[in-house]
């Protein structure tokens, strides 16, 4: 009896130390969530205001709005797409590029009051998004005062939303299994990671898994106090991912916009142990052909199936990736786990890269127990993909370390 009873003390007791490493280790890439989260709602205003400065600093008065000075704008920074110049009563006066429509411009870029009294616009700002095609783009009014301010022109610069949050998404979310959500006052996505939601109001259902009620209440939450920082779980019982939510909220030159990272995590309910050893099982599948024929005829869907099939054999496993010759990881399961397009010549993990290009190098397998690009700790296996002394890629596993 009293062997039964320690038995099941001992078996809580380990319960309990993986749970809390689990926790651990999810905590800790929240964290790291919240961080980024924080540093590109830093990065957003800060681009801005560089932006708004060259602009202020090249077209100073009416005159200024010329063919000239557009390309210049534009060679500078890309995501500004359009100059168009109005007078007092709202009339156009002058548009680059020539081509550029502006229908509904002024009803979507100013308020109703501003339309009624341009006199009173005395400073730049950000106005509401204009949706034109398949773009959005964010509003930016200039007034130039003519010391009589009756008679004041304006300038409305057109910046084209999916360049400009894509470019900060390049710089400081890649390579991390985040998407990137920039939401407008008026509750319009201005940017998605998912081009396809770009342009739609953030509370549209688009499908049957995505925008649900519990995005809604995440909104509502938001709106009631927009000073605070939020990070909810989110579970979508339709798929098998549990989606987690950082948000913040960020102003500049008095428009106000919604920052979100989102994160998907795998649910392991199908994983099972057939008693795979996760060393042997990857030894196994960098020398069988079963990996090698799809790697040589570029068949990326059969190495995902097979990479799928390692995880699920090994249920403690964060994730499996193959990187090619060049260091770069160009397929990994589960997606949402794995840093696909990453190149170990980034230099953004410089343990995760120094063992990577010595692998490639020495040809040899490492283990190492590093920090992961997404928070926490984790026990990094390398194994080198072979056909006697020929390199075709490096096989990668992770799992995650509570301590």
């Amino acid at each position: 009896m009293f062997r039964i009873i320690n038995s099941f003390l001992t078996v809580i007791f380990i319960l309990f130390l993986t749970t809390g490493c689990t926790s651990k280790f999810e905590r800790a890439q929240r964290e790291k969530q919240e961080e980024i989260t924080l540093i590109v709602s830093e990065k957003i205003p800060s681009h801005l205001s560089t932006l708004m400065t060259f602009l202020l600093d090249t077209v100073q008065k009416s005159s200024d709005v010329t063919s000239r000075n557009f390309q210049l704008l534009s060679e500078q920074f890309p995501e500004i797409s359009a100059l168009l110049l109005y007078n007092n009563d709202l009339e156009l006066q002058r548009k680059y590029p020539s081509n550029i429509d502006p229908d509904d411009l002024t009803e979507n870029c100013l308020t109703i009051q501003n339309r009624k009294n341009i006199s009173a616009i005395t400073k730049p700002l950000i106005g509401h998004s204009l949706y034109k095609n398949t773009d959005v783009y964010i509003c930016i009014t200039i007034p130039f005062g003519t010391g009589d301010r009756a008679d004041q022109d304006i300038l409305i610069v057109l910046i084209n939303a999916a360049v400009l949050f894509s470019k900060i998404e390049q710089e400081h979310i890649v390579p991390y299994p985040y998407s990137l959500i920039i939401i407008n006052d008026q509750q319009d996505v201005v940017y998605d990671s998912d081009p396809m939601r770009i342009g739609k109001n953030f509370l549209t259902k688009m499908d049957s898994n995505d925008y649900d009620p519990a995005l809604k209440n995440l909104f509502n939450m938001m709106t009631e106090n927009a000073s605070d920082y939020f990070i909810t779980n989110i579970d979508e019982k339709s798929r098998n991912l549990r989606k987690i939510y950082s948000w913040n909220t960020i102003q500049s030159y008095d428009e106000t916009f919604y920052v979100t990272l989102v994160r998907n995590l795998s649910r392991r309910t199908k994983k099972h142990s057939g008693d795979v050893y996760l060393l042997s099982t990857l030894r196994s599948y960098a020398i069988q052909d079963t990996l090698i024929d799809p790697i040589i005829e570029e068949q990326p869907e059969d190495i995902e199936k097979l990479l799928k099939y390692m995880y699920e054999q090994n249920p403690e496993v964060y994730s499996i990736q193959l990187a090619d010759t060049t260091g770069t990881i160009i397929n990994g399961w589960p997606p949402c786990n794995s840093v696909v397009g990453y190149c170990n010549s980034q230099k953004l993990n410089k343990y995760f890269d120094a063992a990577l290009d010595q692998v490639i190098k020495s040809k040899q397998e490492n283990i190492i127990h590093a920090p992961l690009f997404e928070g926490g700790e984790g026990r990094i296996i390398f194994i080198p993909v072979l056909v006697h002394e020929d390199l075709y890629g490096v096989l990668i596993a992770i799992e995650p370390e509570g301590n």
